[in-house]
């Protein structure tokens, strides 16, 4: 009875709603034209079937016989998987990417172990990933990923990867890298990157990379690189870098050592190689060869070359900018002539030296060439020079063999007066000693004033030990 009365209602409801609809239709299309002729009345369906749709009776007249009512609209009947909802599963195991036993939808999927057989594939890893071929996660690592061919993390990396082949995270890695291949980090590496073939980090590193091929540090760092190639920070690193080849920085705040080459745009501290090239250096260099454009410290090497130094330079041949250059002539008791040139740092020199004596009645003509190192003293417009010098006698010919087995040391204390800016007096003592052996020229003309001799070896070696003097200038 009940029933049948609400379903009475609603169809009285019906009938209201579609008659009130087509009166108002009636009397806006009759309103403008009063004085024209009686509306004629729409077909009593097309008037009652808009108001219907419009309301929508239906619902109420299945809520009234019993059945679901309509829900409001933008509501669904169940919710759908979003697309990006993980799917954690504690233990995978794969064949390879999107073939697992947690479904095909691997990009989703968060686990702590995951075991492939040729790859894996996970957002995210907490715990352990291996596989013979590849290891993959989508955004962050934190454990470990062992594999023979190759680990890519594209987030963040915490832990450390093992591969034959390489590693690559596109993030941040805090841990360790092993490859024999190549170790890749796109961020900052906070922690160690072992390779046989190269490890790049492209942020900071922090920590340390060895290699037998190259280390490249992409934004510098603080730690240290081992490698048998070549070692490369482009931004400033502050460690130590060792090679035997070569290592190169852009700014290097630490030590540089190699067999073969190092350079530094800027250094701070020290280089140990064969050759050493640095532009502002800020310490020492020590190798065969330096080059530097400015130094505040010290050069040692067996050639020395720099635009600028506010240090020391020690070599067989130093070339500074702001040192030592200049020309010396003057006479002694060894020569009447003699020249030598004399260059280096601002407190120590070299000195190439050759002098010529005409010959006389009682003295040959004679040839002295020698080789020194000094020390250099400013005193104002007074210096004092302290010189070393190895020299050899020779007759008729600089070159000429037979008479050369004799060896001429000499200690020179020099004092100079700088007169103007290219032009001093020279003048000093000397103490020579005239070695000679296997029955060689023993040069008894040579000295004047008192002498020691001494002959050894049944008289085929003979030391003998005179002053001198000699008296010249500087330009």
């Amino acid at each position: 009875m009940k029933r049948k009365v609400a379903v009475c209602v609603g169809v009285m409801v019906a009938v209201a709603a579609g008659a009130a609809g087509a009166e108002e239709r009636t009397e806006g299309a009759a309103a403008p034209e009063s004085h024209s002729a009686p509306v004629q009345e729409a077909p009593a369906p097309t008037a009652v079937a808009i108001p219907v749709a419009a309301l929508s009776p239906a619902p109420l007249v299945e809520a009234a016989t019993g059945g679901e009512p309509a829900r409001p609209a933008g509501t669904t009947v169940a919710r759908q998987r979003s697309d990006t909802e993980e799917i954690h599963v504690p233990v995978v195991l794969m064949a390879l990417p999107h073939v697992s036993t947690a479904g095909t939808a691997t990009e989703r999927l968060v686990t702590t172990f995951a075991l492939g057989a040729l790859a894996t594939h996970a957002k995210r890893v907490d715990g352990a990933a291996m596989s013979l071929g590849a290891n993959w996660v989508g955004e962050d690592l934190s454990g470990v990923q062992l594999t023979l061919g190759a680990n890519v993390v594209r987030g963040t990396a915490s832990g450390a990867q093992f591969a034959v082949g390489g590693n690559i995270v596109t993030g941040d890695l805090e841990g360790l890298q092993s490859a024999v291949g190549l170790n890749v980090v796109k961020g900052a590496a906070v922690a160690g990157q072992l390779a046989v073939g190269g490890n790049v980090a492209g942020g900071a590193l922090s920590g340390g990379q060895f290699s037998v091929g190259a280390n490249i540090a992409g934004s510098g760092g603080v730690g240290a690189q081992f490698t048998v190639g070549a070692n490369i920070a482009t931004a400033q690193f502050k460690g130590a870098q060792f090679a035997a080849g070569a290592n190169l920085a852009s700014t290097m705040s630490g030590l540089q050592a190699s067999s073969g080459f190092n350079y530094a745009g800027r250094m701070d501290g020290a280089q140990l190689s064969l050759l050493n090239v640095g532009g502002d250096v800020s310490g020492a260099q020590v190798g065969l060869i330096n080059v530097a454009g400015r130094v505040d410290g010290l050069q040692l090497g067996l050639i020395n070359v720099a635009r600028e130094s506010q240090g020391e330079a020690l070599g067989l041949l130093s070339f500074i900018g702001n040192g030592q250059a200049n020309l010396q002539l003057w006479a002694s008791d060894l020569a009447y002539t003699n020249v030598a040139v004399k260059f280096g740092g601002r407190h120590f020199h070299t000195l190439l030296t050759l002098g010529f004596n005409p010959g006389t009645d009682t003295h040959r003509r004679r040839y002295v060439g020698g080789l020194g190192f000094g020390a250099h003293i400013p005193a104002g417009p007074l210096f004092f020079d302290l010189d070393v010098i190895g020299s050899s006698v020779h007759a008729d010919n600089l070159f000429r063999d037979g008479d050369g087995l004799n060896v001429l040391g000499q200690l020179r204390l020099v004092a100079g007066w700088q007169v103007a800016k290219r032009f001093a007096l020279i003048g000093g003592v000397t103490g020579n000693t005239l070695v000679t052996w296997d029955n060689g020229d023993r040069w008894e003309e040579l000295g004047i004033g008192p002498e020691w001799r001494s002959v050894s070896d049944g008289g085929r070696t003979t030391v003998r030990v005179w002053p001198g003097v000699l008296l010249g200038v500087q330009i």
